[in-house]
């Protein structure tokens, strides 16, 4: 049995307008039209390591840090280290859209507002109507390594999450592109739970 063909969806462009240096097309039809927007999907839940084997983890003041963690002490930190990453349908072609929570009690959602990585107390919305968010980042696979991803803000193009040393600590940051950090700081390896 053939498949039954495909209509390819197009615009009609029916005029030009320049309008301060810029030129505009002018469609007939725009019912096609999506304007920008994330909407969400499912969520999946996950643990995520630097590339050290350090645990994320979301401490009660809610600043995330990496530290050291057995396999034993995971079932106890589940709270704290488990993360909800929605994912989002996103309007453009970017990489995947995802946001990152931790549920304690309270939902808090990652941000990266004023590039400041903090979790605010809020579930993630189910859309939104933009094409850039403080909550939203772009999953990407590190080429030449098959676990390692990078997060690229939505809102701040170019700048990742990192994990960035400080005396004996480590804590998650936004990785401005201009900044000295070790380029494994934006690697991270997800461990799926169920």
């Amino acid at each position: 049995m053939a498949a039954e063909p495909v209509e390819d969806i197009f615009i009609d462009l029916v005029d030009m307008e320049f309008i301060n240096d810029t030129l505009y097309f002018i469609a007939d039809k725009d019912e096609n039209l999506e304007s920008d927007y994330f909407g969400k999907l499912n969520p999946k839940y996950s643990i995520i390591r630097n590339v050290d084997n350090k645990v994320l983890i979301v401490n009660q003041s809610k600043q995330p840090r990496f530290e050291d963690m057995a396999d034993n002490e995971l079932q106890e930190n589940k709270p704290q280290i488990r993360f909800i990453m929605y994912l989002y349908k996103d309007s453009n072609v970017r990489g995947l859209a995802v946001s990152f929570s931790v549920y304690s009690k309270k939902m808090y959602t990652l941000s990266c507002k004023d590039k400041i990585i903090s979790f605010k107390e809020m579930n993630p919305p189910d859309n939104i109507n933009e094409d850039k968010s403080d909550i939203i980042f772009f999953q990407k696979l590190v080429k030449g390594h098959n676990k390692k991803m990078k997060f690229e803000s939505s809102l701040y193009k170019g700048c990742f999450l990192a994990c960035k040393r400080e005396g004996d600590r480590f804590k998650l940051v936004l990785k401005d592109p201009n900044e000295e950090l070790p380029i494994d700081s934006v690697m991270f390896i997800l461990e799926d739970e169920n």
